[in-house]
């Protein structure tokens, strides 16, 4: 694969279509067993949420530079609101999105402790929905598919997707030549009749089949029972560290994927479909969307939980770059704190001039790390500096402060600015915690209104004794001139 592959990516319409829920990870440590009876106490450390199901697929979609209409139903809900403000906070439109209050919304909450789950707990409710809603669910669907470059069934089972509603996707996409694909749930693969494309995992294809898989021959004769079963042009089989398999009516097409350390696979089903479904958007044939699809679920596996990727990993994999390179343009900050907000991560935001780098400033960056889980540090370019300081600083350049602080093994993302103060950078990344130095404790802290506005807080890290820029710049002038 080359890199031209990815960028015939274009940023393409997806409608997706699914079932939805809260995905809630409550991490800490175990060290002792309860009294009560012979189980592990988890001491909590952090809590968060992240779209899960159906909206993991869409924040896929949306890493990858898609556009999404979700057809969806949360309940009448906190987990509900908090579905929908997450979708806003990531450009995701809801307008399709029902609120319905038969239909709690599901949260599936992960325990977890070192990386390994303990438990998991389940919230939900499985049923159908009620036909006055199914109504109008089918009728955005016929006004909304002329309209999209493809549409994702993602079936997870909990009543969303009916024979009515699975039947009017299909019929609606096929009569305007839009590709449908499917992520599956069952044992019965005729519901998905008419479909284009359906990718099962080797579990789902052998259980859905009849037939046992274990190896080319019993994975061709799988794939042409369910081609028959859902009258697709293709079978994308998943098949984990073994990649992906084609299996169409003319031929079985093999996908090898690079081997990788697989930290995670949960939701891995999702970055394929987003992947494949983006990929046959943009006018890529299903054989190369197969091959991006591979890559980007090797770097998601690569993570803990429900991962997403962007096109700018996928090339920085095929380059061998490092998935972090921590400094960022202007340009760039919008897309990288968009990807952290898909990853159901918090933002911590600090400025400085960082010249003559010293303790003080370490100090204030480290503790500005353990505030939430991306540390951004917006530096002051030379020219902001003179402003601030005079002609005669900074005494370091921007570029290599930059590289300075980016070389902060607790910090993540690096960028400058030329405004006297980083007000329009704040607005711009609406930051979960705005760090500053103590000295500035019962003053107007700059961009705290931006961030109270969205329940976020300010953190005050006291300052080292005796330690400034200023200072060093004073004791060099006094030995020089002793």
């Amino acid at each position: 694969m080359n890199e031209n592959l990815i960028n015939k990516m274009q940023p393409a319409s997806i409608l997706v279509a699914g079932d939805v829920m809260v995905d809630e990870y409550v991490i800490g440590e175990v060290e002792r067993i309860s009294p009560e009876s012979p189980v592990p106490v988890l001491l909590a450390k952090d809590r968060h949420r992240r779209l899960g199901g159906a909206g993991n697929v869409v924040r896929n979609v949306v890493s990858m530079g898609g556009a999404v209409a979700l057809f969806a139903t949360v309940g009448s809900d906190a987990a509900g609101e908090w579905f929908r403000k997450h979708c806003a906070e990531i450009g995701v439109d809801t307008f399709w999105l029902k609120s319905e209050r038969s239909r709690p919304t599901t949260i599936k909450t992960r325990v977890v402790a070192r990386n390994q789950q303990i438990v998991r707990i389940d919230e939900e409710y499985a049923g159908l929905m009620p036909l006055e809603l199914e109504k109008k669910v089918l009728d955005d669907i016929k006004s909304v598919i002329p309209q999209v470059k493809a549409v994702i069934v993602s079936d997870y089972g909990k009543g969303f997707l009916s024979e009515t509603i699975l039947r009017s996707l299909f019929v609606t996409a096929r009569s305007e030549g839009v590709p449908s694909l499917v992520d599956p749930k069952g044992l019965d693969f005729s519901r998905y009749r008419g479909a284009t494309y359906v990718t099962p995992n080797i579990r789902e294809a052998s259980l859905a089949s009849g037939v046992e898989i274990k190896n080319t021959q019993t994975l061709e004769k799988a794939g042409a029972i369910l081609l028959e079963q859902t009258q697709a042009e293709g079978i994308l089989v998943t098949r984990g560290k073994d990649g992906i398999t084609l299996v169409t009516r003319n031929k079985v097409q093999d996908f090898p994927v690079k081997p990788v350390e697989i930290v995670d696979v949960t939701g891995a089903g999702d970055t394929v479909i987003a992947t494949l479904a983006l990929a046959v958007a943009s006018g890529l044939s299903v054989e190369e969307a197969a091959q991006l699809a591979n890559l980007a679920a090797s770097l998601v596996v690569a993570r803990f939980g429900a991962a997403s990727v962007t096109l700018d990993e996928m090339l920085n994999s095929l380059r061998n770059w490092p998935q972090g390179r921590k400094i960022i343009s202007r340009d760039e900050v919008e897309r990288v704190v968009r990807n952290h907000r898909l990853q159901g991560q918090s933002i911590v935001f600090t400025n400085g001039c960082f010249d003559l780098f010293h303790i003080g400033h370490l100090e204030l960056l480290r503790k500005a790390s353990t505030f939430g889980d991306i540390l951004i540090v917006a530096v002051n370019s030379d020219k902001s500096v003179r402003k601030i300081k005079g002609i005669q600083r900074p005494i370091v350049t921007e570029n290599d402060r930059l590289e300075l602080v980016s070389a902060l093994n607790f910090v993540d993302h690096v960028v400058s600015f030329d405004e006297g103060a980083p007000y329009n950078l704040i607005k711009e990344i609406k930051p979960d915690v705005l760090v500053k130095g103590a000295d500035w404790k019962g003053k107007k802290v700059i961009g705290e209104d931006i961030v109270k506005e969205r329940g976020g807080k300010v953190q005050f890290v006291e300052l080292v004794n005796g330690v400034s820029t200023s200072s060093i710049i004073d004791k060099i002038v006094t030995r020089v001139h002793k």
